[in-house]
């Protein structure tokens, strides 16, 4: 199999984001009055605070291509009467390119924001060309209304390049085998112990190489720098083994009583070993009605890019500083995060884009995921071509996998005096915004989350005659709790209906469904009609408890109403060959909810709404024709 997959994504424009700038009196591009605006002593210079888009270039345009090549082989059959075998060997690769244009490069724009008169010519001129450290800098001129010129932009604006690769082997095989042949079975049941056993063996490599620009966080519309990862390997080798065992069959109030157990262990490259387990049991008293529990070990062991993520700058949502104008912390708990007095209350501490700086990355050092679930169901088969299920869960996972919250490590500073050691705000402003600011909030073993909820389902087939046939099925998935415990010991809060990045799972509507008809007409045509439901959800800053809480929260982010979308499909089988689908995806054109600027977005989503749960594209329509020879 080969996927070729190619985007190219525009985003606001990159520019000069909150950078100091020394504004010289000798710069002919300011007058008399903006010097004395931004505090320019006459024959000397001042700091200047500069914060602009490249409105004039427009946006930075993010260019990626993934081409992915799998190959399977693989080969199965029986030994005896009693034992077959299934073996089979995958390898994949994942090859990846990133042009990343329309950048400002940070250097560039320092130079080309530091003018001069050029004795030669008369004329305004970078500092770098008339001293020959630049020749090719042409001034950026934001002083005046059309100032900035063709020029500047070409000499600003600078690509950035990354390319990488993943790969992955896999091989492994299962012997089956049905031990009735050999007698092993119960008394009471008709069918015997059946047997399965295995092992599987996977490796796994990644590369990334990013150019100058990428890793020295030369690019301005960057949230930091790229680094680039070398030669990353994971390995791991598991053996397993499941047993399914009939106690009884075909007896008055047990037409099947069934008892399962699984366990697989699994040895890690980095020298963790782990043991899972799973018990389940099934009971239909009757042929209509059967009940089924199951309980289970689970475990995650951190993926290569969680060991292996090179660390680095990146940006979080948060919304007004704490310590900033209007401060909502005294002056006493902000000098805990490293807010002196003359910083406290000032304007500049809160961001106006509301993005902040956290060092993010990997950690070879990660314990795997564990946990416990358990499921308790039924199966109904009242009526001919009718059947229905409803399932409750509860999961608890222990030491999850996760970058912890950097606006929880602030308030958790400013408020509570925890984790100051982790909040590094720029001396001169204070900041956590600024270069030289920011939070660490690496990935740890952390949190804890604690989920429950209740899965139905129901189908029904029919037939109506000479008009074909018809069928409905119906999904329901009730979110009864979603909590989450970010730090050991400070609290936990519940994301069931709410959301936002301080949830594990971004998006966590307390219900959703599927409902689906289907039509199978006598021409050789099926058709479907789907609707989708999403309910609303409210932004966890109006969670009452104190980890989340944000009185702060706008109205434009307070709340993401429901959404219900109608899609159309059909399939037509022109003949043995030839076949034909199409249909229209949101057929209403449902617009995505969205949210304001101080609710970082980021990772979870893009351009103010989350793609992966909403449609963001609106109605889609499409047709694919398939041939088989």
């Amino acid at each position: 199999m080969v996927h070729d997959y190619h985007t190219d994504a525009v985003i606001a424009p990159s520019g000069i984001f909150g950078q100091f700038v020394p504004m010289f009196d000798a710069n002919p591009l300011l007058t008399p009055a903006e010097k004395a605006a931004l505090g320019v002593p006459v024959g000397g210079s001042a700091n200047v605070l500069i914060q602009r888009r490249n409105v004039e270039g427009g946006g930075r345009d993010d260019d990626l291509r993934l081409t992915s090549l799998r190959g399977v082989i693989g080969l199965k059959g029986d030994l005896s009467k009693t034992w077959s075998y299934d073996t089979f060997l995958q390898h994949g690769k994942v090859l990846y390119q990133e042009v990343y244009r329309n950048d400002f490069g940070k250097t560039r724009t320092f130079r080309a924001l530091d003018v001069v008169t050029d004795p030669a010519t008369g004329l305004p001129a970078c500092r770098t060309a008339v001293d020959g450290t630049d020749p090719n800098c042409v001034p950026w001129n934001i002083w005046a209304v059309n100032g900035v010129t063709a020029g500047a932009l070409n000499y600003l604006q600078i690509p950035l390049v990354a390319t990488g690769r993943t790969e992955q082997s896999l091989f492994g095989g299962t012997l089956q085998a049905d031990l009735g042949q050999y007698g092993w079975r119960l008394p009471g049941a008709r069918n015997g112990i059946a047997l399965a056993l295995g092992a599987e063996r996977k490796k796994e490599k990644l590369n990334l190489d990013t150019d100058t620009s990428f890793q020295d966080f030369e690019g301005a519309g960057q949230g930091g720098p790229v680094l680039p990862i070398r030669d990353k390997a994971l390995t791991n080798e598991d053996i397993y083994g499941e047993v399914r065992i009939p106690l009884v069959e075909n007896k008055p109030l047990a037409q099947t009583l069934a008892f399962n157990a699984s366990g697989r262990r699994s040895n890690y490259s980095t020298g963790i070993t782990t043991n899972t387990w799973g018990l389940g049991a099934e009971w239909a008293p009757i042929k209509p009605v059967r009940f089924r529990g199951t309980a289970q070990r689970a475990i995650r062991a951190a993926n290569i890019i969680e060991l292996y993520q090179a660390q680095g700058l990146n940006l979080f949502g948060m919304g007004q500083d704490p310590c900033g104008a209007g401060p909502t912390a005294t002056a006493a708990q902000c000098a805990r995060s490293g807010v002196t007095p003359a910083q406290y209350g000032s304007a500049l501490l809160t961001n106006p884009a509301a993005q902040y700086n956290y060092i993010q990355g990997g950690n070879d050092q990660l314990k795997p995921e564990t946990a416990l679930t358990y499921t308790l169901g039924a199966v109904l088969t009242p009526i001919r071509n009718f059947t229905a299920t409803i399932d409750y869960w509860q999961i608890k996972v222990d030491d999850v996998i996760n970058t912890p919250d950097p606006s929880i490590i602030v308030n958790q500073c400013i408020f509570q005096g925890n984790f100051c050691n982790l909040v590094n705000r720029e001396p001169t402003t204070g900041t956590l915004w600024l270069p030289g600011s920011g939070v660490t909030a690496t990935l740890q073993n952390l949190s804890q989350l604690q989920s429950s909820g209740i899965d139905v389902s129901a189908s029904y087939t029919g037939r109506m005659d000479a008009l074909g046939g018809y069928g409905l099925l119906f999904n329901g998935s009730y979110l009864q709790k979603a909590e989450l415990t970010p730090f050991p010991g400070l609290g936990s809060y519940d994301c069931a209906g709410y959301y936002g990045t301080q949830c594990q799972t971004f998006i966590n509507p307390r219900w959703r469904h599927k409902l689906r008809g289907t039509w199978a007409t006598p021409w050789n045509m099926d058709l479907a009609l789907t609707w989708r439901h999403i309910d609303s959800v409210d932004y966890v800053g109006l969670n009452s408890a104190t980890l989340v809480n944000d009185p702060s929260t706008a109205a434009t982010d307070a709340h993401l109403s429901a959404r219900d979308y109608f899609d159309f499909a059909a399939a037509w089988q022109i003949n043995k060959t030839f076949s034909v689908r199409a249909g229209i995806n949101n057929i209403f054109d449902q617009d995505p909810p969205i949210t304001g600027a101080n609710v970082q977005v980021a990772p979870f989503g893009n351009g103010n709404t989350f793609p992966q749960t909403y449609d963001a594209l609106g109605r889609l329509i499409f047709v694919n024709l398939s041939m088989k020879f």
